[in-house]
């Protein structure tokens, strides 16, 4: 690589890091509020959403990965367009092809880091975040009582919190009624308590404080009464289900398993062989759009000193969203439902946007051109007409 390739290099790579992250960002904080919103209604421990904003974060990169780089590249050319810093480079013999090398040597590395990303870790990431989104509603993290209702924690105890703390697990006006097979109840009511469970959430321990406990026999004519300052209490919890195994969705399967599960199955022995195979081909597909975004980017990017438009760029990023959005929730869907074959719903939508971006770039390199030959013609000599042209030297006028 010499001092181009670097200097081009240096250029894509700052605004490409920044989009990324800034894009990044805003998707984790915007889904990061629910999350909060969702873990706290549930009653769960606050770290859980850190937990699950990790595994969101392989999915919400797949989407940021190709914004990124095409606002890097955009922003690279805009600014080289602005400073006529692409025209010197282009009267140095530099021509767009040669400026798209290094940016294509940074695409081979994006190409293999969104397959990667796409085929491997997301399967993975997409799974944990499931998984852990299950433990939190099903009580594996810790038992949910809502305050103010009445919760059958199993099948012969019923338990009231007048109000919790979330943060300390404390509650007020407590209220339980255990029942014995026999047809005996036991009814506790305390005014303060601890609530937590074992380490295996298999049982929940209570310690009451300012309490009653009554105890009632099966025919209800003998009643015992105890009053109590501190009472510890531990109930059995009913088993908590087990999570599925990965790979009921499509999604959730990695690569190797896609193309093990379309050379062992067949659209009638398997009813998810459509939508492995819709997802065989967006795995291809993703990685390969990265070809076309520096072609897209640079379209939108060129434009001239004198009259520059603030409408390419967003006209850009609008093409790179429908292109996205079309391809995965209309040609990977119909793929899916074997509605349509995926090399038509899906290989057709990237054939039309590689040349919706040829034709851009064409347009935008023979306009560059252009005001390139008419600015060299404007700087011209230009000789009045008119005008005596001085006597030779030894002759007198």
């Amino acid at each position: 690589m010499n001092l181009l390739d670097r200097y081009i290099l240096r250029t894509v790579a700052t605004p490409l890091l920044l989009a990324l992250a800034v894009a990044g960002a805003l998707l984790l904080l915007e889904h990061m509020l629910r999350l909060f919103d969702f873990v706290l209604a549930e009653q769960g421990p606050v770290d859980v959403v850190w937990q699950m904003l990790a595994n969101l974060v392989p999915h919400y990169m797949g989407l940021a990965l190709p914004l990124g780089t095409f606002l890097g590249v955009m922003l690279a050319f805009r600014n080289l367009s602005l400073s006529s810093e692409l025209d010197a480079l282009s009267s140095s013999g530099a021509s767009f092809g040669r400026l798209l090398r290094p940016i294509y040597l940074l695409v081979a590395f994006l190409i293999i880091l969104d397959f990667l990303l796409v085929s491997y870790i997301q399967p993975y990431s997409r799974y944990e975040y499931s998984q852990i989104r299950f433990n939190v509603t099903s009580g594996a993290l810790g038992i949910k009582i809502p305050a103010g209702e009445f919760v059958d924690i199993s099948d012969r105890v019923t338990i009231r919190l007048g109000s919790v703390n979330v943060e300390t697990r404390d509650a007020e006006n407590i209220f339980l009624e255990r029942r014995n097979r026999n047809g005996g109840r036991t009814t506790i009511t305390a005014r303060y308590g601890a609530i937590s469970t074992t380490p295996d959430i298999r049982s929940l321990l209570l310690k009451l404080q300012q309490g009653r406990q009554v105890i009632i026999d099966p025919l209800g004519e003998q009643i015992e009464a105890l009053n109590f300052d501190a009472f510890d209490l531990e109930l059995d919890l009913p088993a908590i289900g087990v999570f599925r195994e990965r790979g009921s969705d499509e999604r959730e399967a990695t690569f190797d398993e896609i193309l093990q599960h379309l050379r062992t199955e067949t659209p009638q022995s398997s009813p998810l062989y459509n939508e492995y195979r819709a997802g065989f081909h967006w795995r291809i597909i993703h990685p390969l759009s990265f070809l076309i975004m520096p072609i897209l980017a640079i379209a939108m990017g060129v434009t001239g000193r004198r009259q520059t438009s603030s409408l390419k760029p967003v006209l850009g990023v609008a093409i790179l969203i429908v292109y996205h959005e079309t391809l995965e929730e209309w040609g990977k869907v119909v793929a899916a439902k074997g509605e349509l074959s995926p090399y038509i719903s899906m290989w057709g939508v990237l054939a039309i946007f590689t040349f919706l971006s040829m034709a851009l770039y064409s347009g935008s390199i023979d306009k560059a051109r252009t005001a390139k030959v008419m600015s060299r013609r404007e700087t011209d000599t230009v000789r009045l007409a008119g005008a005596e042209a001085p006597p030779p030297a030894g002759q007198s006028s």
